[in-house]
């Protein structure tokens, strides 16, 4: 999961790491964004490729990941993830510009474990999310 955040995590004037993105998602791998929109919920399906796309674009101010807790069960070629991750356009930032709750599903092609699906969820204002047993700030490895 770390490769993950890593590779979508990047300085100013960069792009996501597109290269090790396309080797974490399974060719068909769907993507679910969830969060608030003008107070009702919304939700947007992506294929990977539409996803891949998008991370290109070059962020100027760039964006940083920090994963903060981590769940995994797995039982054979199967595992799912769940994931807290803190995002900021700051990487010295204290306080993260917005928390999301991440279920990662996972197949293991092989020797490697590709991602079949991730829904995000960004955290809605007045419910936070639980950090588990993680703390702000404090980025897992």
């Amino acid at each position: 999961m770390s490769a993950l955040w890593r590779a979508l995590s990047n300085d100013p004037g960069a792009s996501a790491d597109a290269a090790a993105l396309r080797q974490l998602f399974h060719e068909d791998a769907v993507i679910f964004g969830g969060r608030y929109k003008d107070g009702q919920p919304a939700v947007r399906r992506s294929a990977v490729a539409d996803f891949l796309e998008a991370n290109q674009r070059v962020n100027e101010k760039g964006f940083y990941e920090c994963e903060v807790h981590r769940v995994v069960q797995a039982y054979d070629r199967f595992a799912v993830a769940y994931s807290v991750v803190e995002s900021r356009t700051d990487k010295a930032a204290k306080a993260a510009d917005f928390v999301g709750v991440n279920s990662i599903q996972l197949y293991k092609d092989g020797a490697r474990w590709k991602i079949l699906s991730l829904y995000y969820h960004v955290e809605k204002h007045g419910l936070p999310i639980p950090l588990g047993s993680g703390r702000s700030g404090q980025c897992i490895a």
